[in-house]
């Protein structure tokens, strides 16, 4: 599976250094619009075996969010040192492409990635 981030409402300027950071990950880049957030992921990021669907997403989605497609654990870290060079700093969601989520619409797995960072932020506050 080629290396690919999928990018959820970044401005255009933060976008600019998400691309820049991806080229030391040798990453592709995808600006996924609102429209497209009811697609499966495995159809967003180009597999096989998924089709489109035209269906309007069950919900829209404000929040940043970055999907990395194909990485390991060493592309995480340089990903996110490039992101900070590169002056986009921190992604609050961000989440790896699985075999779970690959069927998800970019939707769910954003319900689902801002449970479990909600979850970290509420224990690691003592809450």
């Amino acid at each position: 599976m080629k290396k690919m981030i999928l990018a959820y409402n970044f401005s255009d300027e933060r976008l600019s250094g998400v691309k820049r950071s991806a080229v030391a990950v040798k990453a592709a880049v995808k600006a996924v619009p609102a429209e497209s957030f009811g697609e499966k992921i495995g159809n967003l990021i180009g597999l096989p075996g998924f089709e489109q669907d035209s269906s309007v997403p069950e919900s829209v989605f404000q929040d940043e969010m970055l999907l990395m497609s194909g990485f390991d654990s060493a592309d995480i870290d340089m990903l996110i040192k490039a992101l900070r060079k590169y002056g986009v700093g921190r992604v609050a969601l961000k989440a790896i492409v699985t075999e779970t989520n690959i069927g998800w619409s970019s939707a769910e797995l954003h319900d689902a990635v801002k449970a479990d960072h909600e979850e970290i932020q509420r224990r690691s506050s003592g809450g």
